[in-house]
């Protein structure tokens, strides 16, 4: 009663409870979350700054979860720039008319991230975060640094040479996988046949050239391959594939997997022909498990179980000039189906050798030949005529399968030895034409035969009674 006289009677006190209830409600209005709009839908009017559940991610400023480039707030204002003088029909986007009409310094679309012949504001902001980017390791590439143990001033490309050791000390460390021999030859290969500007980089373009469109290869995502990521990549292929499909299988495996699945199914096995008994034995005894495929590792065991190997691993001398002569004894008389010849030779300047096998009865191969330049060495090489490629385009220390240089000329090879038998003295002969010596350290034949197992009965003609057995009267 006391609240309400109070209230009548003074009009002022009345005015400032009310102020203040209404103070306190804007208070409480704007401590209090922003209400659902849209029906109770729990969308905001204004998104805020994190992600909308149910919606895709843009990115934005920070590094992107696809590309992996950082995309700061200038490179948005550049790309906003951009879309204000070339976006001609307003409608957020530069196509490929619109970016005609302009100069640009590299070509826009490789920043199509989409692949939808449009350039939006993130994918030219890309562009700019690229560009920052290879302008910045640009200008660390110029800074001279310091020799600590000379204190001398070494060039850019001495600054370039220690980043990359740098690079390569960091990524050992990782357990990244490493650029082998083969694969550095291969980049420089690649690189000088495709790098068309001599930058040093593959960019999207040069990359299409040579029919390379993943970026898997871009490991720092700079949107260019160097020397050295390139090399990396192949190395690491080179690795996946010899898991997959061991270079020790044969020639036929790969012939006959025409879908290139790693196996070879029945189907692919018959080559459209009609099956037959002896065909479908010859099937089964590669598919150990049965299972209607022919797998490597299968393939393999059968072929460890037939082979038989032969070595003379005596340290032999090769002088500078003249002729290496070493020799295997062998004293089985089955007769060979496939022979492989493997070579552990020390020295630095193969090109100044030749090698040739000489068989029990005189026949003569010549294995290889003034092959390899200046390079160094034979190791664990194999002459398999059964190989793809020729010694004469492989490279030391030739590590892997390679026909003969007598097959690369198209003679038989070492096929002229298929049906003969297997006993009698084997010659190696390492003829060298050179002003330094080496060494031959290990040779072997490796041998697969015709299957000996044979019944009492078949060396016995038709009508023919079987031999008495010795201690044995033979009467009625």
């Amino acid at each position: 009663m006391y609240r309400l006289t109070l209230l009548r009677r003074t009009p002022s006190v009345t005015f400032i409870v009310l102020l203040f209830a209404v103070s306190a409600t804007s208070d409480a209005q704007r401590r209090a979350p922003d209400p659902p709009r849209g029906g109770g839908s729990g969308d905001r009017a204004v998104p805020g700054f994190g992600h909308v559940e149910g919606t895709p991610i843009i990115p934005g400023f920070g590094e992107d979860i696809d590309t992996g480039v950082t995309l700061t707030a200038e490179d948005f204002e550049r790309a906003d720039r951009r879309l204000r003088d070339v976006d001609r029909n307003r409608d957020g986007f530069i196509d490929r008319e619109e970016a005609r009409r302009v100069r640009w310094s590299d070509d826009p679309f490789e920043y199509d991230l989409d692949r939808d012949n449009r350039l939006s504001r993130t994918e030219l902001a890309h562009r700019y975060a690229v560009r920052r980017m290879r302008e910045a390791a640009a200008r660390s590439d110029q800074r001279p640094s310091t020799d600590a143990s000379s204190g001398r001033r070494s060039s850019s490309g001495d600054a370039r040479d220690d980043r990359e050791q740098r690079d390569e000390g960091s990524s050992r460390r990782s357990g990244e996988v490493q650029p082998t021999r083969d694969s550095w030859h291969l980049a420089d290969t690649l690189m000088r046949r495709h790098d068309r500007d001599r930058d040093g980089y593959l960019d999207a373009s040069e990359r299409r050239s040579m029919g390379l469109n993943s970026l898997a290869a871009d490991t720092n995502r700079d949107y260019r391959i160097s020397r050295r990521e390139l090399a990396v990549w192949l190395a690491d292929q080179q690795l996946e594939r010899s898991r997959i499909l061991p270079p020790e299988l044969p020639a036929w495996f790969f012939e006959l997997d025409r879908d290139g699945d790693g196996q070879v199914s029945m189907a692919e096995f018959a080559k459209d022909e009609e099956w037959t008994d002896e065909r479908l034995s010859e099937f089964m005894a590669y598919d150990a498990n049965n299972d209607g495929f022919i797998e490597p590792a299968e393939v393999l065991r059968r072929m460890e179980r037939s082979r038989h190997q032969y070595a003379n691993e005596r340290f032999t001398l090769i002088p500078n000039r003249g002729v290496t002569r070493s020799e295997i004894e062998i004293d089985e008389t089955a007769r060979i189906t496939d022979v492989d010849v493997v070579l552990g030779i020390t020295h630095t300047y193969v090109g100044h050798l030749k090698g040739f096998l000489v068989g029990p009865e005189g026949q003569r191969v010549e294995l290889f030949a003034n092959v390899g330049g200046s390079d160094d060495h034979f190791e664990e090489t194999i002459l398999d005529e059964e190989a793809p490629s020729s010694i004469r385009s492989g490279r030391p220390p030739f590590s892997g399968r390679y026909h003969t240089s007598d097959r690369s000329r198209g003679r038989p090879g070492l096929r002229q030895f298929y049906g003969q038998p297997m006993n009698g003295t084997w010659t190696l002969l390492i003829e060298a034409d050179s002003n330094r010596p080496g060494a031959l350290h290990r040779w072997a034949l490796v041998f697969e035969k015709e299957d000996d197992d044979f019944s009492d009965e078949d060396d016995l003609g038709d009508g023919d009674d079987p031999p008495p057995m010795d201690g044995v009267d033979d009467f009625d």
